[in-house]
């Protein structure tokens, strides 16, 4: 299966953030129309068309242009600054950017797309991940993987047709798109929201009686302390980005909102493992789960969870965004088992009586920030670009609105902090920008560091 046919065959009905609605097969029929304009004027089978938008039809148009064009999206975090989104921009090799100024073409018929019929193995969507680099990587998935990826979760989690399903999260994230192909394969109503605001959403989930939603600690943590009812959701998927805040699941039980902890990650699409709903809450309220695809694997070596399955990335794309990045790829695999950077508990393998794992922490010195991994590199560069900054080290900082950067710094001559606040926030996405900036004379040392 492939994407368009994911949006053709489904029977979900859509509503948009301005509170019409729309079928999924229209978004296939307007997205088979942009496919026609797009490779009309210009585009050819390969090109990439970078999406940098909030959530709406807009977007699912896009996606199902580029999944009947055979053209590949470039998922652009609506988060990033625009010097970061230019920065993708060029080297993804984008040929389109499909942006807040960007107008739809009008006219065109639905026919056969230029490009031919769009096959599994096509590449489609490129995400973006830090990792442990200071440039996030480009994580390339076929229609296939995400197609298929829709089909699996939708049956591991128990999604049906009278479900109705808040996206909450952005399709620019696999989080997002993850939730929205596995509620498409349902045939789940789906109700779209553009930016996450709690009022707004626990508005939205009485109004339309939300069954489904997957989010983060820290989202369900602001819905919960605004109070809203939450009495409708039979599944609530929610991942730990913030361990600062405990007893989500708990909370949410008291109000009847049943929480269960989720695992995934970029390269192997968000979803990719769920707890069982019907497990008590301490069991709910750890991370990972059992896998949501029968052909999916894994392996615990050393400690780092290894992963196999239809999910998984084609690879890392190089500059240019042609080509895979041969050399960075391999290195993430070994035995043809993707190495996650993940510590994981469970059994060394898993096998057909046991599929559960559980995740404990990243491994490395990546941060956690606002539901993304960053590199603490990422940030001290544009720190050191700081007139009289000589060093500079950012670290995570827990705090209920959930975890935030804190820079450390040297400077001879001292610099004031918002100069540095400033500068950050210019360059870098508001969530990796420093909520401190501590001067300090020296960073302290061990005494092997001054060779004693």
């Amino acid at each position: 299966m492939n994407v368009l046919e994911l949006f053709e065959q489904s029977t979900s009905r859509i509503v948009l953030p301005d509170g019409t609605s729309t079928a999924a097969a229209e978004i296939a029929r307007r997205g088979r129309e942009l496919a026609g304009h797009w490779l009309s004027n210009g585009l050819t089978v390969g090109d990439r068309v970078a999406v940098w938008m909030p959530n709406g039809a807009t977007y699912l148009e896009a996606l199902a242009g580029c999944a009947a064009g055979r053209l590949v999206v470039v998922s652009v975090n609506t988060r990033f600054s625009a010097e970061e989104a230019q920065a993708l921009i060029v080297r993804s090799g984008t040929k389109l950017v499909v942006d807040a100024s960007w107008r739809r073409p009008q006219g065109g018929a639905p026919g056969p797309s230029p490009g031919g019929s769009a096959m599994a193995d096509d590449p489609f969507v490129v995400f973006t991940t830090s990792g442990t680099t200071s440039r996030p990587k480009l994580v390339l998935h076929t229609q296939g993987s995400i197609a298929k990826h829709g089909h699996d979760t939708a049956g591991a989690f128990g999604y049906t047709a009278d479900d109705v399903a808040l996206i909450a999260m952005p399709f620019c994230g696999t989080f997002g798109l993850s939730g929205v192909t596995a509620a498409l394969a349902a045939n789940s109503t789906i109700v779209l929201e553009e930016h996450f605001d709690a009022v707004a959403t626990a508005e939205l989930i009485v109004r339309h009686g939300v069954t489904v939603v997957n989010g983060s600690d820290d989202m369900y943590h602001r819905l919960l302390s605004a109070g809203a009812d939450l009495s409708s959701i039979r599944i609530g998927g929610y991942a730990r980005f913030n361990s600062s805040l405990e007893g989500i699941v708990e909370r949410g039980e008291r109000v009847g909102a049943r929480l269960t902890g989720l695992y995934g990650m970029s390269e192997v699409q968000a979803l990719f493992a769920i707890r069982d709903p019907s497990g008590n809450p301490s069991e709910r309220a750890l991370a990972g789960g059992t896998m949501a695809s029968a052909q999916a694997s894994f392996r615990i070596e050393a400690g780092e969870l290894w992963l196999r399955g239809p999910s998984m990335f084609a690879g890392y794309l190089a500059d240019g965004g042609a080509a895979i990045d041969t050399q960075l790829t391999e290195s993430a695999f070994s035995d043809g088992w993707f190495r996650t950077g993940d510590v994981a508990e469970g059994p060394a393998a898993s096998d057909d009586t046991n599929r559960t794992f559980t995740y404990v922490t990243r491994m490395g010195d990546a941060l956690r920030l606002g539901g993304f991994l960053v590199s603490p590199a990422d940030v001290e560069q544009r720190i050191l670009e700081v007139s009289g900054v000589t060093q500079a080290l950012v670290v995570a900082v827990d705090l209920p609105t959930g975890a935030r950067p804190v820079a450390f710094v040297v400077a001879p001559d001292g610099v004031d902090e918002a100069d540095v606040i400033a500068h950050c926030a210019t360059r870098l996405a508001r969530y990796k920008v420093p909520v401190r900036v501590i001067v300090l004379e020296e960073f302290p040392t061990t005494p092997s560091a001054n060779g004693n």
